[in-house]
């Protein structure tokens, strides 16, 4: 019998049964990889034509001038998901929120994006001493330092839509039926409340992870609870997934935004140098806390992926991801972001990290020998010249 100590692994990606969103299995291969064999046979000039009805029955009660609000951080997918929202008419407002971990590269992707497409902008600075006491708080008791950016990038753009009254939330992937396959394209799952919950903030919500010992100002709160969508007369807001109308190739996909004015993020710790480009923690202390925490690293996740998508085969990628979960992570940008003392980061490394602290370290990039399927899809990276850059120039809220 298979247990989560004696874990099952899927005959063809690399995740196993304890992939923190779920993952059945039938002959052996995985319900992420049995979904994603969905992409080869749906018809999507259907699909899209599915789409674009829905989109038709929100316009008819609009009462906002935005036809959609298009949450983005500045992301390669951001620059897609945006194209796509333009392609299809859609009048947008981009709205972002700023997780303060950004450095000069996710400032210039973010700007870039909003210049680039001529778009109107709204970007949420959230107060800064509730949002750390927030990281503190989910640090301590999760393991996990970008839960409140999570928290707030998954609803306050759903406060702006039904504050506006702007009755479409356009999102890019659905993670859920992505990597696990959790539903079925063609189920054309809609964002909710408990969806966001389960997968997005692994199953707590906000006054949960505050609990007891979190000194936060409850009034300061409010954008990081998922707003009640329910019954809303004029202001009822619908949220979909792109990638259950068009078929989703992130690496393919976010090779485009380079023409567009996007810069790569050369990293340690992937091969993928478009995912989460600008962030000064997402390959950092945030990938070595998800190791800790789930026992595998990010890379795992866009390994699987390309051998899905068959530019990869199983055994080069398990090779590929044992030379990446050797490259060492540099934590003390973010513990003095935070305000940590050195003996308080000695104190957690030695009783939270025990299995892990052998990575701590200055990441440097090794040269790694990729498959020209995957190499072909990549170009030139850069390297942030400042990191944990607060605040960046643009509209904000």
């Amino acid at each position: 019998m298979t247990t989560l100590n004696n874990p099952q692994f899927c005959s063809n990606c690399l995740y196993d049964n304890k992939h923190p969103f779920g993952l059945s299995f039938q002959e052996g291969v995985c319900s992420g990889c049995f979904t994603h064999s969905e992409k080869d046979t749906i018809n999507w000039g259907e699909r899209e034509s599915l789409l674009v009805d829905l989109i038709s029955q929100t316009r008819k009660n609009k009462k906002s001038h935005y036809d959609c609000v298009v949450p983005v951080q500045g992301d390669a997918e951001d620059y897609y998901v945006v194209s796509k929202v333009l392609a299809l008419n859609l009048n947008p407002l981009i709205v972002c929120v700023n997780d303060y971990y950004m450095n000069n590269i996710g400032w210039h992707n973010l700007h870039n994006l909003i210049t680039h497409f001529d778009l109107d902008s709204l970007v949420y600075n959230p107060e800064i001493n509730t949002y750390k006491e927030m990281v503190r708080t989910t640090l301590r008791k999760l393991d996990h330092i970008l839960w409140p950016s999570i928290a707030l990038k998954s609803s306050f753009p759903v406060h702006i839509a039904k504050e506006r009254n702007i009755p479409l939330v356009v999102w890019g992937q659905n993670q859920a039926i992505e990597q696990v396959g959790k539903f079925s394209h063609t189920d054309s799952v809609e964002m909710s409340k408990w969806s966001r919950k389960e997968h997005d903030l692994f199953g707590y919500d906000v006054d949960k992870v505050i609990g007891s010992g979190a000194q936060i100002d409850i009034r300061n709160l409010n954008y990081y609870r998922y707003p009640n969508i329910k019954n809303l007369g004029h202001s009822k807001v619908k949220g979909i997934y792109l990638s259950n109308y068009f078929r989703w190739d992130p690496l393919y996909q976010n090779k485009k935004s380079v023409v567009q004015g996007f810069v790569p993020q050369h990293n340690s710790a992937s091969f993928d140098i478009y995912e989460r480009a600008g962030s000064s923690v997402y390959y950092e202390f945030h990938d070595l806390l998800k190791l800790q925490r789930v026992g595998y690293r990010k890379v795992r996740d866009q390994l699987s992926r390309e051998v899905r998508h068959g530019r990869l085969d199983r055994q080069s990628a398990l090779e590929l991801e044992n030379h990446y979960n050797k490259s060492e992570v540099d934590i003390s940008g973010f513990f003095n972001w935070l305000g940590v003392t050195k003996s308080g980061v000695e104190w957690f490394v030695s009783k939270r990290l025990p299995k892990v602290k052998h990575l701590i370290g200055s990441s440097e990039n090794k040269i790694c020998q990729l498959p020209a399927d995957i190499s072909g899809l990549l170009t030139n990276s850069d390297e942030p010249t400042r990191e944990f850059v607060l605040f960046g120039k643009g509209v904000s809220l």
